[in-house]
């Protein structure tokens, strides 16, 4: 199955194992995380999940572009959260509070990593960590993993899009 593949790889291979850890260390780097604790998370997530969430950790650093949805040129927030899922084989509408309400709720106890984080007027991705996530901010910004606030959390509603 062409979704079980990252960067060429099987996702039971261990180059895909690598390539993801590696991605782990990156992130839980800059993010002051344990990388086991970020990696544990990320395998512990179905196939969709992992492929979603590292498609969009490829986009780091890409520019906010308001109704963007453009790998390496540009994402708006449900842009990014549109072409990631979209290389896992899902199509998600472009419009965060569409995407929301067609994911299944979840809590964060219950949440994978790659799963929709919604705060009000905007969409991430959770990164499976506390309250770690990557989004796509605002116009002048770009594409980044980044830790919310207590406060966003609270305010944020989770959802599974394979449901």
């Amino acid at each position: 199955d062409d979704l079980v593949r990252f960067d060429g790889a099987p996702a039971t291979s261990s180059s895909f194992i690598r390539l993801r850890r590696a991605t782990a260390e990156l992130v839980a780097d800059r993010l002051a995380l344990d990388p086991n604790e970020l990696d544990a998370a990320w395998a512990d997530s179905d196939i969709q999940h992992q492929t979603a969430l590292l498609a969009a950790l490829t986009q780091v650093g890409v520019p906010y572009k308001r109704f963007a949805m453009k790998p390496g040129v540009g994402f708006d927030c449900s842009g990014l959260t549109s072409f990631a899922w979209g290389q896992a084989g899902f199509n998600l509408p472009h419009n965060s509070t569409r995407q929301i309400r067609a994911a299944d709720p979840r809590t964060q106890e219950t949440a994978q990593a790659g799963d929709l984080l919604r705060y009000p007027g905007h969409v991430m991705m959770w990164l499976g960590v506390g309250q770690a996530v990557i989004h796509s901010p605002q116009p002048g910004q770009f594409v980044e993993v980044k830790i919310l606030t207590k406060r966003s959390m609270t305010r944020s509603t989770f959802g599974d899009p394979t449901e």
